[in-house]
């Protein structure tokens, strides 16, 4: 879980190249990326690994940890993994440890990412957005469906910073 939840993290924070973007004559800035399903992963893990806590704490009649780390808690779940096992909801915690696992996973997956609008389509008369689609491979299109091959995916970007119209 710590490991699932730092690359959640990771995923949040920008990746700093030291080049920055050029769009017209600003700079981007870059912030954080709120991408929902892995900012709700996290936070799935947290509560239910605090949730758990307060059961074992209850239970065993011990503090609960103070802070809601998740490697904390992960590390408070681990060391009393025993009575865990031993108690009547010990199918029901590994079930929900394996879906917060399987729920993280999917949401690091670079294949399930949400198209990323890059501007007005430059076609005469179309009034759709072109955006890159990572769930089908990276493929460039508007919504109207027309479609940018690799090969003119430099073009198409001159294009769409001087919002010119082909043909």
């Amino acid at each position: 879980m710590p490991g699932l939840y730092k690359e959640c993290e990771r995923m949040l924070t920008p990746a700093h190249t030291g080049l920055t973007e050029r769009i017209s004559t600003t700079r981007s800035s870059t912030g954080i990326v709120l991408d929902e399903a892995v900012v709700e992963a996290r936070g799935r893990m947290r509560d239910t690994l605090s949730s758990w806590c307060a059961l074992v704490a209850e239970g065993r009649g011990i503090p609960a940890p103070a802070e809601r780390d998740v490697a904390a808690l992960a590390a408070f779940l681990t060391a009393r993994l025993d009575w865990l096992a031993a108690h009547p909801a010990a199918g029901e915690f590994a079930a929900e440890i394996a879906e917060l696992a399987g729920d993280a996973t999917e949401a690091l997956d670079p294949r399930r990412g949400r198209a990323r609008g890059l501007g007005p389509c430059p076609r005469p008369g179309c009034t759709a957005v072109v955006a890159l689609r990572p769930d089908t491979g990276g493929r460039v299109g508007c919504g109207s469906g027309h479609v940018w091959q690799p090969h003119e995916w430099l073009s198409l970007s001159s294009r769409l910073a001087r919002q010119e119209y082909v043909a």
